[in-house]
């Protein structure tokens, strides 16, 4: 069963309006999404929770010359079925450290990366490295 438009953004707004703080906007996400793909060879996963439910989907992070295929100005395109389409929905994103058994990814390295886009609300340990839209 799907939410019909209006209805979702009203569900949407009053979860949101639960957070205290609100750290990203759209801007701010597209940048982050950008300056991953721009080095997306640093990125092995890379993991987003929706503010309205507790899963969280793994989104693959493109090239920069195929960025326009995955992102768009407010949100992601339809790529995660049941993800957040819309920048506004993503609670937070996650870099997990262990990706498999025998690969992993260098946080520090990616954490330095987010670190070049200006502010933000970054949550770091040597199992994973977050960056939260809301608290």
């Amino acid at each position: 069963m799907t939410l019909d438009p209006e209805k979702y953004q009203q569900k949407l707004d009053l979860r949101i309006a639960d957070f205290s703080t609100r750290f990203m906007n759209n801007a701010k996400w597209s940048k982050l999404f950008k300056k991953l793909s721009e080095n997306c060879d640093l990125i092995n996963k890379c993991l987003v929770k929706d503010v309205l439910d507790n899963i969280l989907r793994e989104i693959k992070i493109p090239a920069l010359e195929k960025f326009d295929e995955t992102f768009y100005s407010k949100g992601i395109n339809d790529i995660m079925v049941g993800g957040p389409s819309t920048f506004k929905a993503i609670e937070w994103i996650e870099f997990p450290y262990q990706i498999t058994e025998r690969q992993t990814q260098d946080l520090l390295k990616i954490k330095n990366l987010l670190e070049q886009i200006g502010q933000l609300e970054i949550e770091y340990t040597p199992e994973k490295l977050m960056v939260f839209g809301y608290k």
